[in-house]
């Protein structure tokens, strides 16, 4: 029965179960909700490739798990994805797909490594991002290439996508900080910050930015 229960999610439960719950002195089950997000550039536009990630107020973060390992690829002559966003203590793996070789390099502070010169169908062994921060992933063979890593220390995180829209899932109920970065804000300028509460009733989430983003270079014309 136990396990049954812990296996709904608690808004899906009437009063009347949550009342035999009690009862029976069965374990209520945390709420957790979910949160829509939008994000416009100044003028309006939906922007795509913005991070948004929730920190609880007066709560501990829940326990890390074993992490999945993020992957970014080198495919036609690009990194993709382009953003990648990723919780503490999460590994990267860089497979090149790219008829050309590749040397990757950060020299970011949350995260500084170097992949030296790799051929396709090569993958090198996985980067761990053991500290928060922005990290500027470069080809230094092909200057156009470059990829954005944003990690966090809360599970709590999305990016949005091309409508400029995303959700923060399985939130529970509670007082958060909620923060918005794009690359163009680098490392220097710090994300924006709303203070919400969270609950079954939470309204969207608007984010306006104050610039336009800056398109991503494209790849060299003799590629």
């Amino acid at each position: 029965m136990k396990n049954l229960l812990s296996s709904i999610s608690a808004r899906k439960l009437g009063p009347l179960m949550l009342a035999c719950m009690l009862a029976t002195g069965l374990p209520s089950l945390a709420l957790a909700a979910k949160v829509s997000v939008q994000a416009v550039d100044k003028n309006g536009a939906a922007m795509a490739d913005v991070v948004v990630y929730a920190t609880p107020i007066g709560t501990p973060l829940p326990p890390a798990g074993k992490a999945e390992t993020a992957t970014i690829s080198q495919s036609d002559m690009q990194f993709s994805p382009y953003v990648t966003v990723i919780r503490v203590g999460t590994q990267v793996k860089f497979p090149n797909y790219d008829k050309m070789e590749h040397h990757v390099k950060s020299f970011s502070a949350a995260k500084e490594f170097e992949i030296k010169t790799y051929e396709r169908g090569v993958v090198p062994p996985p980067v761990m991002f053991d500290k928060p921060g922005i990290v500027i992933v470069y080809c230094l063979l092909h200057n156009w290439m470059r990829a954005y890593v944003l990690a966090v220390d809360t599970p709590y995180f999305a990016k949005t996508e091309q409508a400029g829209t995303t959700t923060l899932d399985q939130l529970p109920d509670g007082n958060y900080e909620i923060r918005a970065w794009h690359p163009n804000m680098g490392s220097v300028k710090q994300p924006l910050v709303q203070t919400i509460k969270v609950s079954d009733q939470t309204p969207l989430v608007k984010w306006q930015f104050d610039f336009v983003p800056t398109p991503r270079k494209a790849k060299a014309a003799n590629y």
